[in-house]
Protein backbone atom coordinates (compact mmCIF):
# COMPACT_ATOMS: atom_id res chain seq x y z
CA UNK A 1 0.00 0.00 0.00
CA UNK A 2 3.24 2.05 0.75
CA UNK A 3 4.30 1.88 -3.10
CA UNK A 4 0.61 3.03 -3.99
CA UNK A 5 -0.05 5.87 -1.87
CA UNK A 6 3.78 7.13 -3.10
CA UNK A 7 2.22 6.81 -6.86
CA UNK A 8 -0.82 8.79 -5.94
CA UNK A 9 0.80 11.45 -4.02
CA UNK A 10 3.14 11.92 -7.38
CA UNK A 11 0.39 12.36 -9.35
CA UNK A 12 -0.89 14.66 -6.88
CA UNK A 13 2.29 16.97 -6.92
CA UNK A 14 2.23 16.66 -10.72
CA UNK A 15 -1.28 18.27 -10.79
CA UNK A 16 -0.53 21.24 -8.05
CA UNK A 17 -3.70 22.72 -9.51
CA UNK A 18 -5.79 19.81 -7.77
CA UNK A 19 -6.21 20.55 -4.62
CA UNK A 20 -6.47 17.42 -1.66
CA UNK A 21 -9.29 18.84 -0.47
CA UNK A 22 -11.03 18.18 -4.15
CA UNK A 23 -10.45 14.75 -4.32
CA UNK A 24 -13.71 12.78 -3.92
CA UNK A 25 -13.69 9.65 -2.52
CA UNK A 26 -14.53 7.82 -5.06
CA UNK A 27 -12.01 9.14 -7.41
CA UNK A 28 -9.49 8.36 -5.01
CA UNK A 29 -10.62 4.72 -4.64
CA UNK A 30 -10.42 4.55 -8.98
CA UNK A 31 -7.00 5.74 -9.22
CA UNK A 32 -5.69 3.17 -6.34
CA UNK A 33 -8.06 0.47 -8.21
CA UNK A 34 -6.17 1.43 -11.53
CA UNK A 35 -2.83 1.69 -10.04
CA UNK A 36 -3.63 -1.72 -8.48
CA UNK A 37 -4.28 -2.82 -11.40
CA UNK A 38 -1.12 -1.96 -13.04
CA UNK A 39 1.24 -2.53 -10.64
CA UNK A 40 -0.06 -6.35 -10.78
CA UNK A 41 0.33 -6.43 -14.79
CA UNK A 42 4.00 -4.57 -14.47
CA UNK A 43 4.89 -6.57 -11.81
CA UNK A 44 6.20 -4.66 -9.17
CA UNK A 45 5.82 -0.77 -8.60
CA UNK A 46 9.20 0.38 -9.54
CA UNK A 47 8.39 -1.27 -12.93
CA UNK A 48 5.25 1.04 -12.59
CA UNK A 49 7.14 3.88 -11.40
CA UNK A 50 8.98 3.77 -14.82
CA UNK A 51 6.25 3.03 -16.90
CA UNK A 52 4.15 5.90 -15.46
CA UNK A 53 7.56 8.27 -16.05
CA UNK A 54 8.57 7.14 -19.51
CA UNK A 55 4.85 6.82 -21.56
CA UNK A 56 5.48 9.54 -24.11
CA UNK A 57 1.94 8.32 -26.20
CA UNK A 58 -0.74 10.20 -27.12
CA UNK A 59 -4.28 8.90 -26.52
CA UNK A 60 -6.94 11.24 -28.20
CA UNK A 61 -6.23 14.22 -30.64
CA UNK A 62 -8.98 16.26 -31.79
CA UNK A 63 -8.96 19.47 -33.83
CA UNK A 64 -11.75 22.47 -33.78
CA UNK A 65 -12.32 25.93 -36.04
CA UNK A 66 -14.71 28.49 -36.19
CA UNK A 67 -13.63 28.62 -39.83
CA UNK A 68 -14.02 25.25 -41.28
CA UNK A 69 -17.39 23.46 -40.66
CA UNK A 70 -17.52 20.50 -39.24
CA UNK A 71 -13.72 19.75 -38.44
CA UNK A 72 -15.14 19.20 -34.78
CA UNK A 73 -16.70 16.04 -35.59
CA UNK A 74 -13.68 14.35 -37.60
CA UNK A 75 -12.39 11.24 -35.92
CA UNK A 76 -8.73 11.00 -35.70
CA UNK A 77 -7.18 7.19 -35.32
CA UNK A 78 -4.05 7.04 -33.41
CA UNK A 79 -1.26 4.38 -35.44
CA UNK A 80 0.95 4.29 -31.97
CA UNK A 81 3.17 1.61 -33.92
CA UNK A 82 4.16 4.14 -36.91
CA UNK A 83 3.74 7.42 -35.02
CA UNK A 84 0.62 8.49 -37.36
CA UNK A 85 -2.65 10.45 -36.59
CA UNK A 86 -5.23 10.74 -39.37
CA UNK A 87 -8.87 10.99 -40.52
CA UNK A 88 -9.98 7.77 -42.08
CA UNK A 89 -12.39 9.20 -43.55
CA UNK A 90 -11.93 12.43 -45.75
CA UNK A 91 -13.44 15.47 -45.35
CA UNK A 92 -15.43 16.59 -47.97
CA UNK A 93 -13.93 17.89 -51.45
CA UNK A 94 -12.80 21.26 -51.80
CA UNK A 95 -13.01 21.83 -47.67
CA UNK A 96 -10.39 25.11 -47.26
CA UNK A 97 -7.84 24.26 -44.79
CA UNK A 98 -5.02 26.41 -46.30
CA UNK A 99 -6.17 29.64 -45.92
CA UNK A 100 -7.43 28.70 -42.05
CA UNK A 101 -5.19 27.98 -39.09
CA UNK A 102 -6.59 25.22 -36.38
CA UNK A 103 -6.71 24.61 -32.72
CA UNK A 104 -5.73 21.00 -31.73
CA UNK A 105 -6.47 18.82 -28.08
CA UNK A 106 -4.39 16.70 -27.18
CA UNK A 107 -4.90 13.95 -24.66
CA UNK A 108 -1.87 11.87 -23.04
CA UNK A 109 -1.61 7.94 -22.24
CA UNK A 110 0.17 9.11 -18.80
CA UNK A 111 -2.11 10.36 -15.82
CA UNK A 112 1.24 12.05 -15.12
CA UNK A 113 0.71 14.09 -18.01
CA UNK A 114 3.85 15.00 -20.09
CA UNK A 115 6.57 17.33 -19.79
CA UNK A 116 6.72 19.08 -23.12
CA UNK A 117 5.06 19.03 -26.88
CA UNK A 118 7.07 20.16 -29.42
CA UNK A 119 4.72 21.28 -32.64
CA UNK A 120 6.25 21.65 -36.57
CA UNK A 121 4.90 22.83 -39.28
CA UNK A 122 6.05 21.45 -42.39
CA UNK A 123 4.75 23.50 -44.58
CA UNK A 124 6.48 26.42 -43.40
CA UNK A 125 8.88 25.00 -40.96
CA UNK A 126 7.72 27.02 -37.93
CA UNK A 127 7.49 25.55 -34.51
CA UNK A 128 4.09 25.95 -32.29
CA UNK A 129 5.68 26.52 -28.67
CA UNK A 130 1.97 25.83 -27.45
CA UNK A 131 -0.91 23.14 -28.12
CA UNK A 132 -2.93 26.30 -27.78
CA UNK A 133 -1.56 28.43 -30.36
CA UNK A 134 -3.44 27.65 -33.49
CA UNK A 135 -1.31 25.61 -36.14
CA UNK A 136 -1.92 25.80 -40.15
CA UNK A 137 -2.68 21.55 -41.49
CA UNK A 138 -2.12 22.86 -45.41
CA UNK A 139 0.77 19.73 -45.09
CA UNK A 140 1.19 17.06 -42.30
CA UNK A 141 2.65 18.25 -38.86
CA UNK A 142 4.64 16.65 -36.51
CA UNK A 143 4.72 16.44 -33.12
CA UNK A 144 7.24 15.42 -31.06
CA UNK A 145 6.16 14.16 -27.10
CA UNK A 146 8.57 14.43 -24.75
CA UNK A 147 7.89 12.05 -21.54
CA UNK A 148 7.11 13.18 -17.81
CA UNK A 149 10.76 11.51 -17.12
CA UNK A 150 12.36 14.43 -19.67
CA UNK A 151 13.96 11.90 -21.21
CA UNK A 152 11.41 9.28 -23.68
CA UNK A 153 10.28 10.83 -26.36
CA UNK A 154 8.01 9.79 -29.10
CA UNK A 155 6.89 11.16 -32.49
CA UNK A 156 3.70 11.68 -34.96
CA UNK A 157 2.81 12.83 -38.08
CA UNK A 158 -0.61 13.97 -37.76
CA UNK A 159 -2.37 14.85 -41.41
CA UNK A 160 -5.53 15.92 -41.87
CA UNK A 161 -7.18 14.22 -45.10
CA UNK A 162 -8.81 15.87 -47.54
CA UNK A 163 -11.04 14.14 -50.45
CA UNK A 164 -8.58 15.34 -53.50
CA UNK A 165 -11.01 14.68 -56.23
CA UNK A 166 -14.66 15.63 -56.13
CA UNK A 167 -16.99 12.68 -55.09
CA UNK A 168 -19.86 12.90 -57.41
CA UNK A 169 -17.55 13.75 -60.79
CA UNK A 170 -17.97 10.54 -63.05
CA UNK A 171 -14.76 9.57 -64.95
CA UNK A 172 -15.00 7.45 -68.04
CA UNK A 173 -12.03 6.01 -69.92
CA UNK A 174 -11.47 3.24 -73.17
CA UNK A 175 -10.80 0.52 -71.15
CA UNK A 176 -10.19 -2.23 -74.09
CA UNK A 177 -10.91 -3.06 -77.66
CA UNK A 178 -12.16 -6.25 -78.42
CA UNK A 179 -10.72 -8.30 -80.75
CA UNK A 180 -9.31 -5.71 -83.07
CA UNK A 181 -9.65 -6.02 -86.84
CA UNK A 182 -12.47 -8.11 -86.15
CA UNK A 183 -16.20 -7.08 -86.94
CA UNK A 184 -19.44 -7.64 -85.42
CA UNK A 185 -23.10 -7.43 -86.41
CA UNK A 186 -24.23 -7.60 -83.24
CA UNK A 187 -23.24 -8.53 -79.70
CA UNK A 188 -24.84 -8.60 -75.74
CA UNK A 189 -22.85 -9.04 -72.88
CA UNK A 190 -23.46 -10.96 -69.54
CA UNK A 191 -22.21 -11.29 -65.90
CA UNK A 192 -22.54 -15.02 -65.39
CA UNK A 193 -20.89 -17.16 -62.60
CA UNK A 194 -18.30 -14.38 -62.12
CA UNK A 195 -17.18 -14.30 -65.47
CA UNK A 196 -18.26 -11.78 -68.72
CA UNK A 197 -20.03 -14.23 -71.63
CA UNK A 198 -19.88 -12.31 -75.04
CA UNK A 199 -22.34 -13.51 -77.83
CA UNK A 200 -21.56 -12.12 -81.11
CA UNK A 201 -22.67 -12.54 -84.39
CA UNK A 202 -20.00 -12.52 -86.90
CA UNK A 203 -20.76 -13.39 -90.07
CA UNK A 204 -24.00 -14.57 -89.90
CA UNK A 205 -22.32 -16.95 -87.01
CA UNK A 206 -23.41 -16.92 -83.54
CA UNK A 207 -20.22 -17.11 -81.60
CA UNK A 208 -19.54 -17.20 -77.93
CA UNK A 209 -16.28 -15.92 -75.81
CA UNK A 210 -15.39 -15.87 -72.12
CA UNK A 211 -13.41 -13.38 -70.01
CA UNK A 212 -13.27 -13.19 -66.00
CA UNK A 213 -14.74 -10.06 -64.91
CA UNK A 214 -11.83 -8.48 -63.57
CA UNK A 215 -9.70 -9.15 -66.96
CA UNK A 216 -12.21 -8.76 -69.79
CA UNK A 217 -8.90 -7.82 -72.23
CA UNK A 218 -8.09 -11.87 -72.46
CA UNK A 219 -11.50 -13.67 -74.32
CA UNK A 220 -11.34 -17.22 -74.24
CA UNK A 221 -13.67 -18.82 -77.64
CA UNK A 222 -15.64 -21.44 -76.30
CA UNK A 223 -18.30 -23.75 -78.36
CA UNK A 224 -21.67 -23.16 -79.13
CA UNK A 225 -24.28 -25.48 -79.37
CA UNK A 226 -27.95 -25.69 -79.95
CA UNK A 227 -27.83 -21.80 -79.91
CA UNK A 228 -30.84 -20.77 -82.00
CA UNK A 229 -29.40 -19.72 -85.55
CA UNK A 230 -32.44 -16.42 -85.82
CA UNK A 231 -31.79 -15.73 -81.82
CA UNK A 232 -33.21 -12.40 -80.62
CA UNK A 233 -29.42 -11.13 -78.90
CA UNK A 234 -31.03 -7.94 -77.60
CA UNK A 235 -33.31 -10.15 -75.51
CA UNK A 236 -30.79 -12.51 -74.28
CA UNK A 237 -31.47 -12.47 -70.34
CA UNK A 238 -30.48 -14.46 -67.62
CA UNK A 239 -32.44 -16.87 -65.48
CA UNK A 240 -32.26 -17.38 -62.17
CA UNK A 241 -28.36 -17.80 -60.81
CA UNK A 242 -27.81 -21.02 -63.22
CA UNK A 243 -29.70 -20.67 -66.10
CA UNK A 244 -29.54 -18.33 -69.28
CA UNK A 245 -32.63 -17.65 -71.48
CA UNK A 246 -33.02 -16.31 -75.43
CA UNK A 247 -35.65 -16.52 -78.11
CA UNK A 248 -35.67 -17.02 -81.33
CA UNK A 249 -37.36 -14.82 -84.29
CA UNK A 250 -40.00 -17.26 -84.26
CA UNK A 251 -40.69 -17.48 -80.40
CA UNK A 252 -39.14 -20.20 -79.02
CA UNK A 253 -37.50 -20.50 -75.69
CA UNK A 254 -33.94 -21.86 -75.27
CA UNK A 255 -32.36 -22.47 -71.74
CA UNK A 256 -28.34 -23.27 -70.94
CA UNK A 257 -27.25 -23.60 -67.96
CA UNK A 258 -23.62 -23.14 -68.94
CA UNK A 259 -24.10 -20.50 -71.55
CA UNK A 260 -22.71 -22.55 -74.12
CA UNK A 261 -25.27 -26.13 -74.43
CA UNK A 262 -28.39 -24.97 -75.57
CA UNK A 263 -31.94 -26.62 -75.41
CA UNK A 264 -35.43 -25.77 -76.55
CA UNK A 265 -38.39 -25.34 -73.69
CA UNK A 266 -41.76 -26.69 -74.68
CA UNK A 267 -43.59 -23.87 -74.20
CA UNK A 268 -47.50 -23.64 -76.24
CA UNK A 269 -47.77 -20.15 -77.59
CA UNK A 270 -44.94 -18.05 -79.21
CA UNK A 271 -43.19 -15.46 -77.34
CA UNK A 272 -43.01 -11.84 -78.94
CA UNK A 273 -41.13 -11.13 -76.20
CA UNK A 274 -38.80 -12.11 -73.43
CA UNK A 275 -38.69 -8.99 -70.98
CA UNK A 276 -36.55 -10.41 -68.63
CA UNK A 277 -36.19 -12.63 -64.93
CA UNK A 278 -37.68 -11.74 -61.38
CA UNK A 279 -36.33 -13.03 -58.55
CA UNK A 280 -38.43 -14.92 -56.10
CA UNK A 281 -40.76 -13.41 -53.67
CA UNK A 282 -39.92 -14.94 -50.31
CA UNK A 283 -42.99 -12.34 -48.98
CA UNK A 284 -45.78 -13.22 -51.55
CA UNK A 285 -44.28 -16.54 -52.25
CA UNK A 286 -43.74 -16.25 -55.94
CA UNK A 287 -41.24 -18.56 -57.27
CA UNK A 288 -38.30 -17.46 -60.14
CA UNK A 289 -40.09 -16.36 -63.27
CA UNK A 290 -38.68 -15.56 -66.64
CA UNK A 291 -41.41 -12.60 -68.01
CA UNK A 292 -42.29 -12.54 -71.75
CA UNK A 293 -45.48 -11.23 -73.87
CA UNK A 294 -47.10 -13.60 -75.29
CA UNK A 295 -50.29 -13.64 -78.56
CA UNK A 296 -53.10 -15.35 -77.38
CA UNK A 297 -55.52 -15.01 -79.80
CA UNK A 298 -54.84 -11.74 -81.40
CA UNK A 299 -53.96 -9.89 -78.06
CA UNK A 300 -50.17 -9.83 -76.11
CA UNK A 301 -50.35 -10.40 -73.12
CA UNK A 302 -47.88 -10.78 -70.00
CA UNK A 303 -47.14 -14.21 -69.36
CA UNK A 304 -44.37 -15.79 -66.87
CA UNK A 305 -43.10 -18.59 -66.64
CA UNK A 306 -41.19 -20.67 -63.99
CA UNK A 307 -38.30 -23.61 -64.16
CA UNK A 308 -40.78 -25.85 -64.11
CA UNK A 309 -42.14 -24.37 -67.33
CA UNK A 310 -45.21 -24.01 -65.71
CA UNK A 311 -47.18 -20.47 -67.62
CA UNK A 312 -49.24 -18.32 -66.24
CA UNK A 313 -51.46 -15.37 -68.94
CA UNK A 314 -51.62 -12.06 -67.02
CA UNK A 315 -53.14 -8.51 -68.59
CA UNK A 316 -52.99 -7.40 -71.88
CA UNK A 317 -50.40 -5.47 -72.75
CA UNK A 318 -50.76 -1.47 -72.95
CA UNK A 319 -50.11 0.25 -76.51
CA UNK A 320 -47.54 2.19 -74.95
CA UNK A 321 -45.57 -0.74 -73.61
CA UNK A 322 -42.09 -1.74 -75.24
CA UNK A 323 -41.83 -5.07 -76.79
CA UNK A 324 -38.16 -4.67 -78.74
CA UNK A 325 -35.25 -2.71 -77.96
CA UNK A 326 -35.78 -1.66 -73.83
CA UNK A 327 -33.30 -2.25 -71.29
CA UNK A 328 -33.63 -4.40 -67.86
CA UNK A 329 -32.74 -4.96 -64.79
CA UNK A 330 -33.87 -6.15 -61.35
CA UNK A 331 -33.82 -4.25 -58.08
CA UNK A 332 -35.60 -4.78 -54.55
CA UNK A 333 -37.82 -1.95 -53.23
CA UNK A 334 -40.17 -2.62 -49.31
CA UNK A 335 -38.49 -6.65 -49.69
CA UNK A 336 -40.23 -7.19 -53.04
CA UNK A 337 -38.27 -7.91 -55.62
CA UNK A 338 -39.02 -6.33 -59.03
CA UNK A 339 -38.06 -6.08 -62.71
CA UNK A 340 -38.06 -2.69 -64.45
CA UNK A 341 -37.65 -1.53 -68.33
CA UNK A 342 -37.40 1.34 -70.14
CA UNK A 343 -36.77 2.82 -73.70
CA UNK A 344 -37.56 0.51 -76.70
CA UNK A 345 -40.15 0.41 -79.75
CA UNK A 346 -44.02 0.10 -77.82
CA UNK A 347 -46.53 -2.55 -79.66
CA UNK A 348 -47.46 0.41 -82.28
CA UNK A 349 -43.42 0.49 -83.17
CA UNK A 350 -43.68 4.11 -81.67
CA UNK A 351 -40.24 4.49 -80.09
CA UNK A 352 -40.64 5.17 -75.82
CA UNK A 353 -39.81 7.38 -73.06
CA UNK A 354 -40.97 5.61 -70.55
CA UNK A 355 -40.14 3.10 -67.68
CA UNK A 356 -41.74 0.17 -66.04
CA UNK A 357 -41.74 -1.90 -63.34
CA UNK A 358 -43.18 -5.31 -62.28
CA UNK A 359 -43.30 -7.22 -59.24
CA UNK A 360 -45.38 -10.37 -60.04
CA UNK A 361 -44.83 -10.41 -64.20
CA UNK A 362 -48.04 -10.40 -64.96
CA UNK A 363 -48.97 -6.78 -64.54
CA UNK A 364 -46.47 -3.87 -64.90
CA UNK A 365 -47.26 -0.01 -63.62
CA UNK A 366 -46.06 2.53 -65.54
CA UNK A 367 -43.57 4.72 -63.70
CA UNK A 368 -42.58 7.93 -65.44
CA UNK A 369 -44.07 10.99 -65.14
CA UNK A 370 -44.89 12.28 -68.58
CA UNK A 371 -43.34 15.80 -67.82
CA UNK A 372 -40.04 15.29 -66.30
CA UNK A 373 -39.14 11.92 -68.82
CA UNK A 374 -36.00 11.04 -70.92
CA UNK A 375 -36.37 11.78 -74.23
CA UNK A 376 -37.55 9.08 -76.99
CA UNK A 377 -35.25 6.51 -77.75
CA UNK A 378 -34.66 2.32 -77.76
CA UNK A 379 -31.28 0.45 -77.10
CA UNK A 380 -30.42 2.76 -74.37
CA UNK A 381 -28.28 1.28 -71.50
CA UNK A 382 -30.34 1.23 -68.18
CA UNK A 383 -29.25 -0.19 -65.10
CA UNK A 384 -29.28 0.64 -61.57
CA UNK A 385 -26.36 2.83 -60.16
CA UNK A 386 -25.06 3.75 -57.02
CA UNK A 387 -28.28 5.21 -55.53
CA UNK A 388 -30.72 5.54 -58.57
CA UNK A 389 -32.01 4.51 -62.03
CA UNK A 390 -29.27 5.06 -65.16
CA UNK A 391 -30.11 5.52 -68.59
CA UNK A 392 -27.08 6.03 -70.96
CA UNK A 393 -27.21 6.90 -74.56
CA UNK A 394 -29.63 4.72 -77.17
CA UNK A 395 -30.89 5.68 -80.34
CA UNK A 396 -33.07 8.67 -81.10
CA UNK A 397 -36.48 7.97 -83.34
CA UNK A 398 -34.27 9.88 -85.98
CA UNK A 399 -32.17 6.97 -86.37
CA UNK A 400 -28.98 8.08 -84.60
CA UNK A 401 -26.83 7.47 -81.75
CA UNK A 402 -27.22 9.30 -78.38
CA UNK A 403 -24.50 9.76 -75.43
CA UNK A 404 -26.24 11.59 -72.70
CA UNK A 405 -26.58 10.43 -69.00
CA UNK A 406 -30.00 10.57 -67.56
CA UNK A 407 -30.71 9.21 -63.90
CA UNK A 408 -33.65 9.08 -61.55
CA UNK A 409 -33.41 8.86 -57.73
CA UNK A 410 -37.16 8.19 -57.24
CA UNK A 411 -36.91 4.64 -59.24
CA UNK A 412 -37.81 5.95 -62.41
CA UNK A 413 -40.73 8.78 -61.79
CA UNK A 414 -38.73 11.81 -62.25
CA UNK A 415 -35.78 11.70 -64.81
CA UNK A 416 -32.62 14.23 -64.75
CA UNK A 417 -30.15 15.49 -66.98
CA UNK A 418 -29.41 18.73 -65.90
CA UNK A 419 -28.92 21.65 -63.49
CA UNK A 420 -29.21 25.23 -63.11
CA UNK A 421 -26.03 27.26 -62.39
CA UNK A 422 -26.09 31.17 -62.00
CA UNK A 423 -23.23 32.80 -63.79
CA UNK A 424 -22.21 36.06 -62.40
CA UNK A 425 -20.90 37.12 -66.03
CA UNK A 426 -24.44 36.91 -67.78
CA UNK A 427 -26.11 37.57 -64.59
CA UNK A 428 -28.18 34.33 -65.83
CA UNK A 429 -29.10 30.79 -65.00
CA UNK A 430 -27.44 28.24 -67.26
CA UNK A 431 -28.12 24.83 -67.64
CA UNK A 432 -25.43 22.02 -67.25
CA UNK A 433 -25.02 18.48 -67.60
CA UNK A 434 -24.44 16.71 -64.45
CA UNK A 435 -23.14 13.99 -65.92
CA UNK A 436 -21.24 13.80 -69.19
CA UNK A 437 -19.59 10.97 -71.53
CA UNK A 438 -16.16 11.69 -73.05
CA UNK A 439 -16.24 13.98 -75.86
CA UNK A 440 -14.45 11.09 -77.51
CA UNK A 441 -17.26 8.43 -76.99
CA UNK A 442 -19.33 7.68 -79.97
CA UNK A 443 -23.17 8.28 -79.35
CA UNK A 444 -24.75 4.75 -79.57
CA UNK A 445 -27.78 2.42 -78.76
CA UNK A 446 -27.40 -1.37 -77.81
CA UNK A 447 -24.57 -1.35 -75.72
CA UNK A 448 -24.71 -4.00 -72.94
CA UNK A 449 -23.77 -2.69 -69.41
CA UNK A 450 -22.74 -4.45 -66.35
CA UNK A 451 -22.05 -2.70 -62.67
CA UNK A 452 -18.81 -4.63 -61.12
CA UNK A 453 -17.61 -5.48 -57.54
CA UNK A 454 -15.35 -1.91 -57.90
CA UNK A 455 -18.18 -0.18 -58.67
CA UNK A 456 -16.96 0.38 -62.31
CA UNK A 457 -20.35 0.46 -64.84
CA UNK A 458 -18.77 -1.66 -68.05
CA UNK A 459 -20.20 -0.52 -71.68
CA UNK A 460 -19.49 -3.35 -73.91
CA UNK A 461 -20.21 -2.32 -77.89
CA UNK A 462 -22.85 -0.77 -79.21
CA UNK A 463 -24.14 0.57 -82.36
CA UNK A 464 -23.79 4.52 -83.92
CA UNK A 465 -26.46 3.88 -85.63
CA UNK A 466 -29.30 0.32 -86.18
CA UNK A 467 -27.34 -0.67 -89.33
CA UNK A 468 -24.34 -0.32 -88.33
CA UNK A 469 -21.80 -2.83 -86.96
CA UNK A 470 -20.46 -3.14 -83.27
CA UNK A 471 -18.62 -0.50 -81.76
CA UNK A 472 -15.87 -2.78 -81.18
CA UNK A 473 -14.32 -1.74 -77.72
CA UNK A 474 -15.61 -1.32 -73.80
CA UNK A 475 -15.41 2.02 -71.98
CA UNK A 476 -15.28 2.12 -67.86
CA UNK A 477 -16.92 4.66 -65.43
CA UNK A 478 -17.38 5.42 -62.49
CA UNK A 479 -18.51 8.03 -59.99
CA UNK A 480 -15.75 8.69 -57.73
CA UNK A 481 -17.31 8.81 -54.25
CA UNK A 482 -18.59 4.91 -55.03
CA UNK A 483 -15.06 4.44 -55.18
CA UNK A 484 -13.40 5.58 -52.49
CA UNK A 485 -11.26 2.36 -50.63
CA UNK A 486 -11.74 0.22 -53.81
CA UNK A 487 -9.88 -1.46 -56.13
CA UNK A 488 -9.13 -1.50 -59.85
Amino acid sequence: MSSIIKIVLTFVHAKKEISMRKIKFCGFLFICGWLCLASSCLGGSDKLDEWLMGNAQIASFSLKSDSISGLADVKFAIDQVNGLIFNRDSMPFRTRIDEFKVIATVGFDSPLGVRNLLIIEQATGDTIKSVEDSISFVAPVKMTVTAYDGISTKSYEVKLNVHQVNPDTMVWEKYADIFPGRTFQDMKVLSYKDSCYMYVVENAVFQLYKSHIEDLKNWEKLDLKGFPNKAVLSQLTLFQDSLLAVISEEGALYLSSDGQNWTQAAIGEPIKALLGFLPESKVSGRADVLCVIVEVAGDLRFMTIDNQLECIQGQIVPESFPVSGYGQFQYETMYFPRLAIASGRDTQNRVSDKAWATMNGLSWALLTNPKKTFSVREGASFFYYGYAFFLIGGIADYGLGLKDIQFSVDQGVTWIQEYYVYNEESEDYELHSIYLMPEEFTPRGFASVIVDKANYMLLFGGKARPDTNVLNEIWRGRINRLGFGMSR
